[in-house]
């Protein structure tokens, strides 16, 4: 069915839709939020994303699928992991079992054909720790916490080169993402996976690519960009909604996350954190005009 849009004018208006007490939330058995920038952007994993493809990727020759969607993303991880062996730091799930898989000829036997179960259970841990620390990989981050979801619109439209028209937040109730199975897989991990992955009450999505991917095609970016769009608008059992919000008023969603205990400083753990939370004060203040 179509994607729905709640259009609101008002930072109360925004705020009230979303609250954790307020009557749309509670329709649903386990809502669950994604907040993006522009609320034209794609629901896309960034792995998959055309500019994360032209930054990391040689692109003066073809990319095949099974390239881009299963090698490109395994080769990420594996320097992942090779640094931080590098650096002493432990990784969730290790065991010699997992480094067997994630050796180059194990893993192209069983994945580099045509991508079929990529990625299995046993790398969700580890994809997800990378992807707390800046990997791009194929999970789609979304949250527990509207208000959180509320922060990363924001934070995300503070830090555009240029601010977009709308800001949104997404919810689907994930108890409706079991009518998706084998499409779109949700996924939960421990919150020892990471300190980003439990300030953020992190979830993920996964969808799934079909079976069959070929070597002899070509990837295009266009091809998986509003893939996971289209499983929501052509499903007849789970209702995504995105509710929208002037992008003018992104600082002051901001500010308003802040009194709740929502910013950079709580949601990632550290000094980076802190700086992160400094700087976007500074540019809250710019786009609202308070000096």
């Amino acid at each position: 069915m179509p994607i729905r849009e709640i259009e609101t004018k008002s930072l109360d208006e925004f705020w009230d839709t979303l609250s954790p007490i307020g009557s749309f939330p509670e329709r649903m058995q386990k809502p669950i939020f994604r907040g993006q920038g522009d609320s034209e952007w794609s629901l896309t994993p960034s792995v998959l994303r055309e500019e994360v493809n032209s930054k990391y990727k040689n692109i003066s020759r073809t990319t095949t699928q099974i390239d881009q969607i299963v090698l490109f993303e395994y080769f990420m991880l594996l320097d992942f992991l090779h640094y931080s062996d590098e650096m002493g730091f432990m990784i969730p799930n290790d065991s010699p079992e997992f480094r067997r898989q994630m050796n180059f000829s194990v893993f192209t036997n069983r994945y580099g054909i045509d991508g079929a179960g990529w990625p299995s259970k046993e790398y969700f841990s580890f994809i997800a720790l990378a992807q707390h620390h800046g990997i791009p990989t194929r999970l789609l981050d979304w949250t527990k916490s509207p208000l959180v979801a509320a922060y990363f619109s924001a934070s995300q439209v503070l830090n555009l080169g240029n601010v977009s028209e709308k800001l949104a937040v997404w919810v689907i109730d994930s108890e409706d993402l079991k009518k998706l199975e084998g499409k779109l897989e949700y996924v939960t991990l421990p919150g020892s996976t990471s300190n980003n992955l439990a300030a953020q009450k992190g979830v993920f999505l996964i969808h799934r690519q079909p079976n069959g991917m070929s070597r002899d095609s070509a990837f295009s970016c266009e091809d998986v960009k509003n893939s996971v769009n289209k499983l929501f608008e052509v499903s007849q059992d789970v209702v995504a909604t995105k509710v929208t919000l002037p992008s003018k008023l992104a600082g002051a969603l901001l500010f308003r996350c802040a009194r709740f205990d929502i910013s950079a400083a709580t949601l990632f753990p550290g000094f980076d954190g802190v700086a992160r939370a400094a700087l976007e004060y500074k540019l809250a203040k710019k786009l609202s005009g308070v000096l």
